[in-house]
């Protein structure tokens, strides 16, 4: 099975060296620069600084790993709280989650960020799917996943540091489930939009109803300059537009982006948790 995946893998970095190689034939015609993407491909990519290859296969049992404990503190949770904070809980993450996403994907769009240490190689995968948009089909589901396994590591060590894990509410515990689960679902989200093959009848009617986003409502960010509807799951686009409409300065984007990053559950938490005392006295 990881033979079969690196293959995968293998083939998309020959697609990236191919493309690359065109790209400065006609950056040298043209006397233009190459974009950034072009050139970061071509540098060795290390622990800080992005580079080739660009693909890579992921831990899968580190995202079945993070799949377990995710059901576990839903699970124990739920056991914890009533319906409707159970279902207060999820709604916010599933909302937040589709917000986040779009100003994730408005961070990892931008070419500036491929030179930043640690974000530079997801900013550059990211970049590299505009040009290789069928990238998410042409690799197992579990690397897709697995290209969020760092990220999952770091978010986790900083909720434990920012919530009380000695006694966690269950409202805390699913959210903090559901925040991976949703993390997953954007993936499936995203890359069901980019499959040339009928999708599962799960994922179609998924995207009919509007709880993800469909093919061709995600065809529209593909198309250069890649500025419009940025979110995952879709729903949040109007807002992420909005929000452009008052400022594209990636500065505040990455700020942004890197706040919420550290807050998100902290916030949902305490939002949800005075929601229900309020509510229900």
């Amino acid at each position: 099975m990881r033979e079969e995946r690196q293959r995968q893998v293998d083939a998309l970095n020959v697609r990236v060296q191919k493309l690359t190689k065109v790209a400065i034939a006609n950056a040298e015609k043209s006397g233009k620069p190459l974009d950034p993407e072009y050139v970061f491909a071509q540098q060795p990519m290390t622990t800080l600084v992005a580079g080739t290859p660009v693909y890579q296969v992921r831990s899968a049992e580190l995202v079945y790993l993070y799949c377990l404990g995710a059901t576990v503190l839903i699970v124990c949770g739920m056991s914890r709280i009533s319906f409707l904070a159970t279902a207060m809980s999820m709604m916010i993450m599933f909302l937040g989650y589709d917000l986040y996403s779009g100003v994730l994907h408005v961070v990892l769009d931008h070419p500036d960020n491929i030179s930043l240490p640690i974000l530079g190689q997801p900013c550059l995968e990211f970049q590299w799917h505009h040009a290789i948009p069928d990238d998410l089909v042409r690799k197992d589901f579990a690397d897709v996943c697995g290209d969020l396994n760092v990220v999952i590591l770091i978010m986790t060590i900083i909720n434990c540091y920012l919530l009380d894990v000695t006694n966690p509410s269950g409202v805390s515990m699913v959210i903090g489930g559901m925040k991976l689960y949703m993390a997953y679902f954007g993936q499936y989200s995203h890359r069901s939009a980019h499959s040339f093959a009928r999708n599962a009848p799960v994922a179609e009617w998924l995207q009919k109803k509007g709880i993800m986003i469909s093919p061709k409502d995600h065809l529209s960010h593909h198309k250069a300059p890649h500025d419009t509807d940025f979110c995952l799951i879709g729903l949040c686009n109007p807002i992420i537009m909005a929000m452009r409409d008052v400022t594209i300065n990636n500065a505040v984007w990455l700020s942004m982006f890197l706040v919420w990053s550290v807050i998100d559950m902290v916030v949902y938490v305490n939002f949800v948790e005075w929601a229900i005392k309020t509510i229900e006295g």
